[in-house]
């Protein structure tokens, strides 16, 4: 027996990859850092020589320093607000393809899709259809019109649920057996 596709298929990540957020972090404070000192050295300059200069370039220090918290404090929002738009996106994505949301609170059991629970209520809708239609022709005087709108739910479930295997594009796993 040969299996046919992968249930547990991970992308590989070397440990040369980017390491974007740690070296970030570390720029921001060496950053922050440095211009905390800036800031302590002009003040500490301008107290001690007690000079309308001094203190001028001291407050700009202090404004460079406002506007770099403020510039990161806007970057980390901006940060949020993406990964927030991307867990969004990657969910609606999920949907419009038939598999379930990424959630633990995902109706569907462990393993299955979407698609397989929309597919296995259409099965489900068939067989109640198909009960009505066995009841209404083993009756004295079926009615027509009950056995007509039974069949053409039937032909919509089934053609619905083809029509889901066929646009679902998900490669086929199994067992293959010589």
């Amino acid at each position: 027996m040969q299996p046919i596709g992968s249930s547990n298929a991970q992308p590989t990540v070397t440990p040369e990859g980017p390491r974007t957020g740690r070296t970030a972090l570390w720029g921001t404070v060496i950053g922050l850092a440095v211009l905390v000192v800036i800031f302590a050295v002009a003040l500490l300059q301008a107290a001690h020589s007690n000079s309308v200069l001094g203190w001028v370039l001291a407050g700009i220090a202090l404004g460079w320093l406002m506007l770099a918290v403020w510039a990161l404090s806007m970057v980390r929002k901006a940060a949020v607000f993406g990964r927030e738009q991307m867990r969004q996106a990657q969910e609606q994505f999920q949907a419009q393809h038939g598999r379930a949301p990424a959630t633990a609170s995902a109706v569907a059991g462990e393993g299955h899709s979407l698609r397989d629970e929309k597919l296995a209520h259409g099965m489900q809708v068939i067989l109640v259809q198909s009960k009505v239609v066995k009841e209404q022709l083993s009756s004295p005087s079926p009615e027509a019109e009950t056995v007509q709108r039974a069949l053409e739910t039937i032909d919509m479930t089934a053609a619905n649920g083809l029509r889901s295997l066929k646009d679902s594009g998900t490669p086929v796993s199994g067992t293959v057996e010589d």
